[in-house]
């Protein structure tokens, strides 16, 4: 008996860190600097390096919500904290109550040959301008970045550049591998802070991969990635992103950024849910890899000889694995309800924008940066930079604020001397006058 394709749809954060960086920045400074010219990188330069192709951003304030959200949300208090988890808008609530009616009503209506996956793949790809194809869905960026590692064969011959402001479970990984004798160099800060000179003097023949956060969860710096794949690729390394803090907050172009790798979860700026992130791999590095799991998800035909009317032949197979990024990547079954949530959340979220969302968002973390100047607020990262977070370095952060900001209903990400604010669409001026009124306070 042969059974048929598995799946149809297949086709196709610590203190220390902070008071380093702190000590490398200071207010208004650049965070990158172009190596060809020795010049400051501009806010055009980092979109660029992002792979963007986005006019220069009005400082103005927007009066209006963000077209296309609306009243979408129902949040209790004053959230300013998307970077930790961005609420979810109605039509993804939506969607996650109709995959839960269809699943009472059916138990077998969502499965191999009906589901959400290629649906959300296809936003996501049209998102970041890459092809479907060359996307994996896992259960979260880490593991994306684990199975990366080891699909790459990183270990004593094989090292990895990474930096401090890389995700602090990804530089465990690190030091993990480090420990088990991988060259691994963590590029620190520096008084004239990060550039990429820095990068290519760490490589050494021994580096095979660039791990970094294209946009730090702890200082909210984005990276150049378009020229840093340029410097590393140039001495045969490849280059790895974790995007999670981009992708929906920022105009991302996998493809122009020449990235080799890159892998986002779907429940921060893509406004999803926890159990599904998109693992890119660009195509032409596909030889490289090795598949390192296998499950059914892989399967593009099983013959089976188990059963009493089943031709004979051996216990297992013959079989055949598919190939490319989910033959290598997919190998269980995927969090369906999370697909279904993130195609919904996509999808809303494309036809928005992230240029129109960078508009509504810079003026608020221009007021909140313009109201701390002076207060001992360090930002970690310059006002050119034009990701979603806008982080401080302030002493006895969690001490002081905690409390207060619970009792007037303020959600902020708090650490013993860090603060990190994050507005997002749903959020208003009034929220920043609202916060920096009980941190100027305190």
């Amino acid at each position: 008996m042969i059974v048929p394709p598995a799946n149809d749809q297949i086709l196709g954060e610590g203190a220390p860190k902070v008071q380093a960086i702190a000590l490398a920045m200071t207010e208004g400074r650049y965070c990158l600097t172009d190596v060809a010219t020795n010049r400051g990188a501009t806010r055009r330069d980092l979109l660029r390096g992002a792979g963007v192709a986005a006019a220069m951003l009005p400082a103005a304030a927007i009066a209006a919500p963000v077209a296309g959200f609306g009243d979408d949300f129902a949040i209790t208090g004053t959230y300013i904290d998307a970077a930790y988890c961005h609420p979810q808008p109605r039509k993804a609530i939506e969607a996650a109550r109709a995959y839960i009616d269809q699943r009472f009503a059916n138990p077998q209506s969502v499965g191999p040959r009906a589901n959400p996956r290629n649906l959300a793949v296809g936003r996501f790809a049209g998102l970041t301008n890459v092809a479907p194809a060359d996307i994996a869905v896992v259960p979260s960026t880490m593991v994306g970045e684990n199975m990366l590692c080891a699909a790459l064969g990183i270990g004593r011959d094989a090292g990895v550049v990474t930096d401090i402001m890389h995700y602090d479970g990804s530089l465990a990984v690190y030091g993990e591998l480090a420990a088990r004798g991988t060259p691994v160099e963590v590029v620190p800060m520096r008084p004239e802070g990060i550039d990429l000179v820095h990068y290519r003097d760490a490589i050494s023949p021994r580096t095979k991969l660039i791990a970094i956060s294209l946009v730090s969860s702890t200082t909210g710096q984005m990276h150049d990635l378009a020229a840093l794949c340029e410097i590393a690729h140039a001495k045969g390394v490849l280059v790895y992103a974790d995007i999670v803090q981009a992708a929906g907050a920022v105009p991302i172009d996998l493809s122009a950024s020449g990235v080799d790798f890159a892998c986002c979860g779907t429940y921060k700026w893509l406004m999803g849910e926890y159990g599904v992130a998109f693992l890119y791999i660009r195509p032409d590095r596909l030889e490289r890899l090795k598949r390192t799991q296998v499950g059914w998800r892989q399967l593009k035909n099983f013959e089976s000889h188990v059963l009493p009317l089943d031709t004979p032949g051996p216990a297992i197979g013959p079989y055949e694995l598919r190939d490319g990024a989910v033959g290598l990547f997919e190998v269980a079954t995927p969090a369906w309800q999370a697909l279904a949530i993130a195609a919904a959340s996509i999808e809303q979220l494309a036809k928005v924008g992230p240029e129109a969302i960078m508009r509504w968002r810079a003026p608020q973390i221009a007021q909140l940066r313009d109201a701390l100047k002076g207060r001992g607020f360090s930002p970690l990262a310059p006002a050119d930079c034009p990701g979603p977070i806008a982080s401080f370095a302030v002493a006895d952060a969690a001490k002081r604020f905690r409390e207060p900001l619970a009792r007037a209903g303020i959600t902020v990400s708090l650490r013993d001397h860090w603060l990190r604010v994050s507005p997002s669409v749903y959020n208003s001026a009034e929220d920043i006058t609202r916060l920096t009124g009980v941190l100027t306070a305190y």
